[in-house]
């Protein structure tokens, strides 16, 4: 069971994404060379603090109503007592944050302390958390036409589940009655798409975007962050897609004898959140082993409100059951788009599949990460499959502006490589999963005034990663490889002192200038007199959305210093002042100043970083290389 399931509700509305965009440049976090400007908004030809330097990581949902549900029976319905009401997030807490694994990997942005309510705005009548996710395929070019450059233009979708959840009343309604019968486990399946971003500071939707989403039941035996089904993919070239769609999942539903596939982050827009732009007659169906199509219906994407209303997702054949041949011939064909004759997204060779669940990990030295895989054929489980790992950095990112702007080189990343370590071979069990072990050491700074080092590992199943090393345009997903953030080992000193830790303070101070508004968190006096409050922050669960930093970017032995330093005061009942190292550090918007630099002339074809770091992040990852042999 998933969200792509004939028991589903679809929901549409706007999302509020306000993240401080002063860290989207890794130079920024040398305290040595930091400059006020970086801390104003981007303007003209200037980088600066980049398009929000005041976010403050908030996510919210805003504005999203229940379109259309769907009944176990694949009928559906626009006047159940559900159609109309609200889902939204929390009402008695702050807001979920949006959060980027690094200012180097800033294409998993996660979703941290959502709650997920569906309410009448009196009653709630299923509430619970959303589990930590980051997105993923995104996808630079969906929208099509003047003003979609950069982020504005860009689409992606995150997919977890809601649980622990709690019910209300569900006597009212027979698609509540039956989305809690299929969900024994307390637990609730969700995906959304997110598109039509705004980034215009003068605007009244400023960091509003489209969210259109699905929910449906959950079940503890499926992986949480992706449909275990049939993945469709799109040819690729540096990463991204080449033709007119991108990747796109779907499912054979057994109870209903339908498919159900979900086009909602695949098909373009006439523009920046607007209407689906027309690619003319799509049909679903699949290649026989001949490679002739065979249509199981139209999409009915052109329908006015269709997107909005079902989230994307559509139920083939239209009007009728699948015939036995049908189902036969699923079990052993590829499905696969056309347009006009020629297919635009396809299954993979032999239907197969591979899939990581959880991709993104923050690991100390001496932590291992279970990275939980599962393998499909057909959309059925995978056993014995032959699965490759290697070390790839190509979906990693310098993380800087122009590289010609004057603020000199960013730091190497991936390095160096020992610093993690995993097997280059795996096999699915009788299930089609296995669990990659990836361990971390201490990579020893190799960054400098950054904590830690990203890497990132790739898993591919074998006859795959054969095929890529001929053809590297298809058979791959770009977004499906695992990134990780490996913190530097650090000792916890048994009587921290500010000027110890003043470097982290001052790197905090230095990307978040909307604390500002409470306390000057370079300021010894200023943290002193806030330490009660800082101390309950910073020793909040990482996964409340009142969890200091508010970017999860602090190791556990720093994070554990700052708390003794906040929570042990000196002799004078203050957190310990200590001495000041020599020279001493530099302090807050004092640092030498330096002439603003234009960000220079880009290449025609190249993303400008003043329309977005994803997209911009995303021009600056490097091919996929497959390694000649794997070790045994």
């Amino acid at each position: 069971m998933s969200y792509l399931n004939p028991i589903r509700l679809h929901f549409s509305g706007q999302f509020q994404a306000d993240p401080s965009t002063v860290n989207n440049d890794v130079r920024h976090f040398d305290n040595a060379t930091f400059q006020p400007q970086f801390q104003q908004p981007q303007s003209g030809a200037f980088m600066n603090g980049w398009w929000e330097p005041e976010g403050g990581g908030a996510f919210r949902l805003v504005g999203c109503t229940v379109s259309m549900v769907g009944y176990a029976d694949g009928t559906t319905s626009q006047t159940d007592p559900v159609v109309g009401l609200a889902v939204a997030d929390a009402n008695a807490r702050v807001a979920g944050k949006i959060v980027d694994l690094d200012p180097q990997q800033q294409l998993v942005s996660e979703i941290w302390g959502l709650i997920v309510r569906l309410t009448d705005g009196t009653s709630d009548y299923f509430a619970g958390p959303f589990d930590v996710a980051a997105f993923s395929d995104i996808w630079w070019a969906r929208a099509q036409g003047s003003g979609a450059a950069g982020d504005i233009g860009a689409g992606s979708f995150w997919q977890s589940v809601i649980g622990p959840v709690t019910w209300g009343d569900t006597s009212g309604s027979q698609f509540l009655q039956q989305l809690r019968a299929a969900a024994p486990e307390g637990v609730l399946s969700i995906k959304f798409n997110v598109d039509g971003y705004n980034m215009s500071s003068t605007a009244a939707a400023f960091t509003l975007g489209r969210i259109v989403g699905t929910i449906g039941p959950a079940s503890s035996n499926e992986p949480r962050h992706f449909v275990v089904g049939r993945q469709l993919l799109p040819q690729v070239a540096q990463g991204n897609p080449t033709g007119p769609m991108n990747f796109m999942p779907a499912v054979v539903d057994a109870s209903t004898r339908r498919v159900l596939a979900d086009f909602g982050n695949a098909l373009p827009t006439q523009r920046p959140g607007g209407a689906l732009f027309n690619l003319g007659d799509l049909e679903f169906g699949y290649l026989d082993a001949g490679n002739a199509f065979h249509s199981l219906g139209a999409v009915a994407y052109l329908q006015p409100n269709w997107y909005p209303t079902t989230a994307g997702i559509q139920a083939f054949p239209p009007a009728r059951a699948l015939t036995a041949a049908e189902l036969t011939a699923l079990a052993q064909n590829r499905v696969a788009v056309v347009q006009g004759s020629s297919p635009i997204v396809q299954e993979n060779a032999d239907g197969l599949s591979l899939r990581a669940d959880t991709f993104t990990f923050r690991l100390e030295p001496n932590e291992t990460a279970d990275v939980q895989l599962w393998a499909a054929q057909y959309g059925a489980p995978l056993p014995n499959a032959k699965v490759v790992v290697f070390a790839d950095p190509s979906g990693l990112q310098s993380g800087g502006g122009d590289p010609n702007d004057g603020l000199g080189p960013t730091p190497s990343f991936a390095t160096p490589p020992g610093a993690i370590s995993f097997p280059s071979r795996l096999q699915t069990d009788a299930q089609g999963r296995a669990t990659l072990a990836i361990t971390a050491s201490d990579p020893g700074n190799p960054r400098g005034y950054i904590d830690g080092q990203v890497y990132g590992v790739r898993y591919l199943l074998e006859t795959i990663a054969q095929s890529l090393k001929t053809d590297p345009s298809f058979g791959y997903d770009p977004s499906d490889f695992v990134s990780l953030h490996v913190f530097d080992a650090y000792a916890v000193p048994a009587e921290p002192t500010w000027y110890g830790l003043q470097p982290i303070w001052q790197q905090y101070a230095n990307l978040y200038p909307i604390m500002d508004r409470l306390l000057n968190l370079a300021s010894y006096e200023d943290v002193a007199a806030h330490a009660h409050l800082l101390a309950f922050a910073f020793g909040l669960p990482i996964g409340n959305p009142n969890h200091m930093p508010v970017t999860r970017d602090l190791s556990q032995g720093k994070r554990a210093a700052i708390l003794r330093w906040l929570t042990q005061p000196g002799p004078d009942g203050k957190p310990r002042l200590g001495q000041p190292p020599v020279p001493p550090p530099p302090t807050r918007r004092v640092a030498a100043a330096r002439a603003e630099r234009p960000t220079a002339a880009l290449s025609a074809a190249a993303p400008d970083p003043r329309e977005g770091a994803k997209v911009y992040a995303m021009s600056r990852r490097s091919a996929l290389r497959v390694p000649d042999t794997f070790d045994e």
